[in-house]
C-alpha cells in the first residue's frame, strides 16, 4: 500500500528553488462569488478560465468561507517554479492573482485552508534551519492569518514530518488532518490522520482499510464530514492514469469502501486534487492542467443503498 507519488518529489533536489517571478500589480478582474463564474451543474466545467485556470498547471484551489480568498497553487509553465497563489475580494471586487510571499524562494504547493480560514499548511523544501538551500524531501508547513496578512511559516514539527516524505494535507472542520506519507525506501508508509489541539498535533494514526490500499493521494472530507474524495489506481478504475473516488462514513464513524465516480468525472486524463467549496455545494479538482468543478450532488449518486 504505497501512496500515489507525484513527479515533483523527485524533482525538489533538481529544481533551482531560487528563482524569481514579478508579482502582477493588475486591476480587479471580477465581482461576485466565485470570480463571477456560474455554477456547473453535473457536467464538471473549467473554473475561470484565462484567471486561475490558464498556462501552465494549477490545482488544490480553497476558498475562504466568507469568500474573501481564494487560494490554490501553481507551476510556472516557463521553469516549473511551484508556489502558492491568493486572490482577494476586496469590497466586492477580485484582485488579480497574486504569489503569496512566503513561497516564492522555495518549492511550496499544495496548499490546504483550515475551515475558519486561519490556517494555512502546505507542502515546501523550505529549510528547517529557517535559511539556506531547500531540503531534498518535503514537510508540511503552516503560517497563520493575524490582521488580514498571513505570518511566517512553521514546520508543523517531528509528530507529522516524522516520515521521510510528508504531502496532500487536508484539514478538517473537527480539526483533524490528513495526509499522506511514506520512508523514502518506501517501507512504511499510507494514509494519516492527526488532530490540531492546544499543544499542536497530536501523533497521527494511520489509516486501515480500502482507502489506503493500492495507490492513492490527496484526501480531501466535506464539510459535513460524511464523504472522504481522494485519487487512486485500483483494480476496476475506469481508466489506467487514475480517478477521482468518494468513501462515505458509516454510522460507527468509519470509511467505507472506495467508489468510482464514473465517467461523469473521471475521463482518460488524469483527475486529482479534490476540495470542497466551503458550504459543501461544489467539487473542485484538477484534470491535466486545470481546475474544475462540479455540483456536489454527483457525490451523492454513487452512495451505496445501505448508508
Amino acid at each position: 500500500m504505497r501512496i500515489k507519488r507525484p513527479a515533483w518529489v523527485l524533482g525538489f533536489i533538481v529544481l533551482a528553488a531560487t528563482s524569481t517571478l514579478p508579482q502582477k500589480n493588475e486591476k480587479a478582474v471580477r465581482s461576485g462569488p466565485y470570480l463571477g463564474q456560474k455554477p456547473p451543474g453535473l457536467t464538471p466545467e473549467v473554473f475561470a478560465p484565462g484567471i486561475v485556470s490558464k498556462e501552465g498547471d494549477q490545482g488544490r484551489l480553497f476558498i475562504a468561507p466568507d469568500g474573501s480568498e481564494i487560494i490554490y497553487w501553481e507551476r510556472e509553465p516557463v521553469n516549473g517554479k511551484m508556489r502558492i497563489i491568493s486572490i482577494l475580494n476586496k469590497g466586492g471586487l477580485w484582485s488579480a492573482p497574486e504569489v503569496l510571499p512566503f513561497s516564492e524562494e522555495y518549492v511550496t504547493m499544495e496548499p490546504c485552508l483550515s475551515p475558519d480560514g486561519k490556517k494555512l499548511i502546505f507542502v515546501s523544501n523550505r529549510p528547517r534551519s529557517g535559511k539556506g538551500e531547500g531540503e531534498k524531501l518535503p514537510d508540511l508547513w503552516m503560517v497563520e492569518k493575524a490582521a488580514g496578512k498571513w505570518g511566517h511559516p512553521r514546520n508543523l514539527g517531528g509528530s507529522v514530518n516524522r516520515l521521510d516524505i510528508v504531502v496532500q494535507p487536508f484539514y478538517t472542520v473537527v480539526d483533524e488532518l490528513y495526509f499522506c506519507g511514506e520512508n523514502a525506501d518506501r517501507s512504511s508508509g499510507g494514509m494519516y490522520v492527526s488532530r490540531h489541539t492546544g499543544n499542536g498535533f497530536s501523533e497521527p494514526v494511520r489509516l486501515e482499510g480500502d482507502i489506503s490500499s493500492g495507490l492513492f493521494s490527496g484526501p480531501c472530507v466535506s464539510p459535513d464530514s460524511r464523504m472522504l474524495v481522494l485519487h487512486a489506481r485500483k483494480d476496476g478504475g475506469r481508466f489506467r492514469k487514475g480517478d477521482l473516488y468518494v468513501s462515505f462514513r458509516a454510522a460507527a464513524g468509519n470509511w467505507g469502501e472506495l467508489v468510482n465516480l464514473g465517467d461523469a468525472v473521471n475521463t482518460e486524463q488524469e483527475e486529482h486534487g479534490a476540495t470542497f467549496s466551503p458550504d459543501g455545494r461544489y467539487l473542485f479538482f484538477s484534470r491535466a492542467s486545470d481546475i474544475y468543478w462540479v455540483s456536489a450532488n454527483i457525490l451523492e449518486e454513487r452512495r451505496p443503498k445501505e448508508l
